[in-house]
């Protein structure tokens, strides 16, 4: 398993290398290399992450590293969505910023990798899988909603200089990052907001309440309200997308930072690697 795993790590450096190299030079094939190398890299994903599992007697045993190939897996769906939907014309500029940051949390993940943190799934809890996966999902969206909104700030500052990267035409437009943005807080705030309904509904189901009061799940509710005014800000044009891009990068890095915190001093309990 560990050569699926290095294996996987080495498909997606070369298909960073390749998203890379395309927005320096002009040429088709590194676009179609960098596609058909997420597509793999997506399949090795879900093979090492199937057999990271761990099942003794109903009763499931998820890595910590398992969350990171899960992350991983979710841009690799995104990175293959915008590869074939209406955003197929920014692939090239987007993969060369998303698989770079995915190649650098799969290095990351090896460091866990003999761990012995885990997250227990017992017997009876019907919701906590559909609250992991779309939780995560939203944090997934909202980390490209960041990447978008880093873009995006650079871009202004390259624009307002008299001399600005030779390969900024490379990169989408504003107008296109200003949609991106909005697209990817619409729907982090989705599916973060339907994640917190089933966590809700797991609670309910296991203890008769709707409500643990741990400081993840304080977090969770903070995390929620800080995406539901940024989202509000972007859909009423409250500010210019300038601002907003601001906004969305301090909010991710102070949540970022709270999250990481909290996975390394909670160790036990609801909402943690046991």
């Amino acid at each position: 398993m560990m050569m699926v795993t290095y294996t996987m790590l080495a498909m997606l450096f070369i298909a960073t290398f390749f998203s890379i190299l395309s927005i320096h030079r002009d040429v088709k094939l590194f676009i179609t290399v960098t596609k058909f190398l997420t597509a793999l890299t997506l399949l090795l994903l879900l093979v090492v992450g199937y057999f990271s599992i761990i099942s003794i007697n109903g009763v499931y045993k998820i890595h910590i590293s398992t969350f990171f190939y899960l992350i991983i897996a979710f841009l690799m769906i995104l990175l293959l969505y915008m590869a074939f939907s209406r955003w197929s014309n920014d692939f090239r500029s987007i993969s060369a910023i998303l698989l770079p940051i995915a190649t650098v949390l799969s290095g990351l993940s090896l460091l866990f990798i003999n761990s012995p943190r885990y997250m227990i799934v017992e017997p009876g809890n019907s919701f906590i899988l559909f609250h992991i996966i779309l939780a995560l999902l939203g944090e997934v969206l909202f980390f490209v909603a960041f990447a978008s909104s880093v873009l995006y700030v650079i871009m202004s500052w390259q624009l307002q200089k008299k001399s600005s990267m030779k390969f900024i035409n490379r990169f989408p437009s504003l107008n296109v990052l200003s949609k991106l943005i909005l697209f990817s807080l619409s729907y982090s705030l989705v599916f973060f907001s339907t994640g917190i309904i089933f966590g809700i509904a797991m609670l309910y189901e296991l203890h008769g309440n709707i409500s643990a009061k741990t400081p993840k799940e304080i977090l969770m509710y903070g995390a929620w309200g800080i995406l539901l005014l940024l989202w509000l800000t972007g859909k009423t044009r409250l500010t210019t997308t300038y601002y907003l891009s601001i906004m969305t990068i301090l909010s991710f890095a102070i949540l970022l930072t709270l999250f990481i915190a909290g996975n390394v001093v909670i160790t036990s309990g609801f909402h943690s690697f046991r």
